[in-house]
């Protein structure tokens, strides 16, 4: 019995180490190459995400709620750019309510977009992902998770 358990730690310890090493292996590579560590690896990039509205009060809530459970979860900065096509119901109001209280980088901006895709915001580097709450099924095609 005690042998067994002394195997288990011993191969635990093992994996452990070559995880480690292969960690240490590509921060090293990334110093050479003057590059930063984390700048490799996805999981620590920035994600943006484009919600695109218009007089979509009762579900803007819902998807901005969501992000900030994603942002929270992944534990990696979020960025999420409102582009409002000058709602007239109660969609504002939420979304200067959520720009207090959420754990993101919110910014609104709130005009008259011409028919079609507006203009979207340069990406400094970040993934972007665009959710189009104007559209039937804004979230079908949508990678939550980035």
């Amino acid at each position: 019995m005690t042998a067994h358990l002394v195997w288990i730690l011993l191969i635990y310890g093992l994996g452990a180490a070559v995880v480690h090493l292969m960690y240490i292996r590509q921060a090293v590579q990334a110093y050479r190459n003057g590059e930063d560590a984390h700048s490799l690896s996805p999981e620590h990039r920035a994600t943006r995400y484009i919600v695109i509205t218009s007089n979509d009060g009762d579900r803007v809530e819902w998807v901005m709620r969501s992000l900030s459970i994603l942002a929270w979860l992944h534990r990696r900065p979020l960025h999420v750019t409102v582009l409002d096509d000058e709602s007239m119901d109660d969609t504002l109001p939420i979304l200067t309510r959520m720009v207090r209280y959420s754990h993101m980088e919110i910014s609104v901006i709130s005009r008259r977009f011409s028919p079609g895709n507006p203009v979207l915001p340069k990406s400094g580097g970040e993934k972007q992902v665009v959710i189009d709450l104007r559209a039937a099924n804004p979230l079908a095609d949508t990678p939550l998770v980035p």
